[in-house]
């Protein structure tokens, strides 16, 4: 038979380890970074095009984005924004705003995004639309 002290100090190791286990699953959040592609598309004039797209994470709770694309099949556009993140439940909410000049004025994104797909919706004084991407991996390619 083991002595108190020492089943007490093995229920108390066991206990740490199962609670680490719970809570290291439970407190981790889905991380974002990499490279992502899909669409974009404008509710206002019905163009659409390719998207693409890397996070960095700057924080639990910010990213910056880079989003590269093509307007009119063949001109490029290139931009960044940091968006906020908020996880709940295994999505996380994305927002923030982008001012791009004045003849495109101050975007505002709002996302949902989960580990492998990313749906914003984009708006500005002049235009709306949605973004539509998947994260790529290394079974799938993405356009550099």
């Amino acid at each position: 038979m083991l002595p108190a002290t020492l089943l007490s100090r093995s229920r108390l190791v066991a206990l740490a380890l199962v609670s680490l286990l719970v809570l290291g699953n439970v407190c981790r959040a889905t991380d974002l970074s990499g490279n992502w592609s899909g669409t974009w598309a404008s509710g206002n004039t019905r163009h659409h095009g390719p998207l693409q797209a890397e996070f960095v994470r700057l924080s639990d709770s910010e990213y910056e984005v880079f989003f590269r694309g093509k307007f009119f099949a063949i001109l490029p556009f290139r931009y960044s924004v940091v968006l906020t993140a908020s996880e709940q439940d295994g999505v996380v909410t994305m927002s923030g705003s982008k001012y791009l000049g004045r003849m495109f004025g101050t975007f505002q994104f709002s996302a949902a995004v989960t580990d492998t797909h990313f749906n914003a919706n984009y708006s500005s004084c002049k235009d709306h639309g949605c973004f539509e991407m998947t994260r790529c991996s290394y079974a799938t390619c993405c356009e550099k």
